[in-house]
């Protein structure tokens, strides 16, 4: 299958924004059937998933001193703690939150989460059950939608961010990934399912259109959005077309970026060219083929400059969940690229720095002790033998991550005069 190439006379600044058209999932799902393109194998599908990993992999033993090239007219960066960078920090009450989700796990709550642990244990509960209350309250009007990231259909069939690691088509696993949250008694929790190698600015128009539409049900009363890795800028994206004037629908609460590239990550600035180059002439594994500006949309470059030009909108509350590892709780397929990250900040999860996965203005719910594929994708339960032994093995308690996250989203859309950032845990 040809894949179709920019025109390289024309700058990307110079192409019209895609049109908005509407989200069809069926066409989308079908486009990545086994009569449209060479089958699908999931045994080696996680091998799209980092294929930036796998080149920095083999390129780590020359790896650049800096990398990320001088670019005076690049916009001023500044780092600053989290409070005076107007991030509120509600780590210690979500990890009580947390520690309530994983009761039955006998790990202890510092083998999954950095920084501040729950706050003093002993608080009264009340300050759960009052969340809860408010949770329960908001629930059934509620409509959550995950966002997956770079290569998202290149394991599809068993790796949907947060889903259950079951092996099924991938028309299926849009809903069903995700049937064992069913207890949490939402209106509704499924995937929106985007091309995997196509720029932020196209998939965000998808987004764009499918957040439209789901705002058009009546039955839902508010969306919440949950965004991995690149689906953070899809998202961002989505929200620029949706809020040109810098008012989103109404009925969109929350966001919440998960692992996301919000400020870009150095290693896509400097194996960009090399991406691009190889890109186009492979469609690998089940991918779909590159259509270009993927892995652009991930560079530090483009990701700031946007920034810069598009201050979020207001009216939808913004959280964050970032990740971070030591070495030997890191993927062997992402230790490499960690190290090269790491002259510019040890905190890293293989693919980003840490401090670049956090949205303007957010709240900070969890710094978790996890790379960047085992805090979301459940790749360690992929029935092949081979894949288990990319990943970490260390089986991140991911279900009861998300659980909490949205206990947490939801209840904070009530209104109350007590927010659960302001609860004590």
């Amino acid at each position: 299958m040809a894949a179709r190439l920019p025109n390289p006379l024309v700058p990307p600044q110079a192409r019209p924004p895609p049109a908005l058209g509407r989200l069809d999932e069926r066409a989308i799902l079908a486009s990545r059937t086994p009569f449209a393109r060479p089958l699908m194998r999931p045994a080696f599908a996680p091998f799209s998933l980092v294929l930036c990993a796998v080149l920095a992999v083999v390129l780590g033993g020359c790896g650049p001193t800096a990398l990320v090239a001088y670019r005076p007219d690049d916009p001023p960066t500044v780092h600053l703690p989290l409070a005076q960078a107007q991030i509120r920090d509600a780590r210690p009450a979500f990890a009580s939150l947390f520690a309530r989700e994983l009761a039955d796990q006998p790990e202890t709550l510092q083998a999954w989460l950095h920084g501040p642990g729950p706050a003093d244990a002993n608080a009264p509960l009340a300050s759960l059950s009052a969340l809860d209350e408010r949770f329960d309250a908001q629930r059934a009007a509620t409509s959550v939608l995950i966002v997956p990231g770079l290569f998202s259909d290149c394991i599809g069939d068993q790796s949907v961010p947060f889903g259950d690691g079951e092996v099924r088509p991938e028309s299926e696993a849009v809903r069903a990934a995700y049937r064992h949250y069913g207890d949490l008694g939402l209106r509704d929790l499924r995937l929106v399912p985007l091309p995997g190698r196509v720029s932020a600015r196209q998939n965000g128009a998808l987004l764009a259109a499918a957040l439209q539409d789901e705002a058009a049900r009546p039955e839902v009363g508010q969306i919440v959005v949950v965004a991995y890795s690149k689906g953070v800028p899809d998202l961002l994206e989505a929200l620029a077309i949706l809020a040109p004037d810098g008012r989103p629908p109404a009925k969109l609460a929350a966001v919440v970026a998960v692992a996301g590239v919000v400020a870009g990550t150095p290693l896509a600035d400097h194996y960009e060219g090399l991406y691009g180059a190889i890109s186009p002439h492979l469609s690998p594994f089940g991918c779909t083929p590159a259509e270009g500006g993927e892995v652009e949309s991930l560079t530090r470059r483009e990701r700031l400059r946007w920034l810069a030009a598009h201050p979020l909108p207001r009216g939808i509350a913004y959280y964050s969940i970032v990740a971070y590892a030591t070495d030997d709780e890191t993927a062997p397929l992402l230790r490499t690229p960690k190290g090269l990250l790491a002259p510019a900040d040890p905190r890293n999860d293989g693919q980003i720095i840490a401090s670049d996965a956090i949205l303007p203005a957010s709240t900070l719910l969890a710094t978790a002790r996890a790379d960047h594929l085992d805090i979301a994708l459940p790749l360690d339960r992929n029935p092949n033998i081979l894949v288990r032994q990319l990943v970490s093995g260390r089986h991140y308690p991911r279900e009861a991550l998300l659980r909490a996250t949205l206990r947490w989203v939801v209840a904070a859309t009530a209104r109350a005069a007590t927010t659960p950032e302001t609860l004590p845990p």
